[in-house]
């Protein structure tokens, strides 16, 4: 689904603030890890994503979630918006499982 150039920068503005507030909490190697698994564009349920530490997946997936909530606050189509909703709770379900 393409999403609307507006929506687009207001995720990209969210995530930023989040990335810029998780930094100071990672160590050297885990911001490394962190920047290329977002540099690769790979989805939360990867193998990269599971070799990754709890740390890093725990931002992966806040990051995921809150654009999620922005998508599904704009959009108007029902169906759409049900599909974003269960890609939701997967992602807080994976959220609740890292240890």
């Amino acid at each position: 689904m393409k999403i609307h150039p507006d929506v687009q920068k207001e995720i990209q503005r969210k995530q930023e603030k989040q990335l810029k507030n998780a930094l100071k909490l990672l160590s050297g190697s885990q911001k490394k890890a962190l920047n290329t698994f977002l540099e690769s564009g790979q989805s939360p349920a990867s193998k990269d994503f599971k070799a990754l530490k709890p740390n890093v997946q725990k931002i992966v997936l806040k990051m995921n979630i809150t654009s999620m909530d922005i998508v599904i606050e704009r959009t108007k189509n029902p169906f759409a918006r049900w599909r974003y909703k269960l890609a939701r709770l997967s992602s807080t379900s994976l959220l609740k499982n890292i240890s």
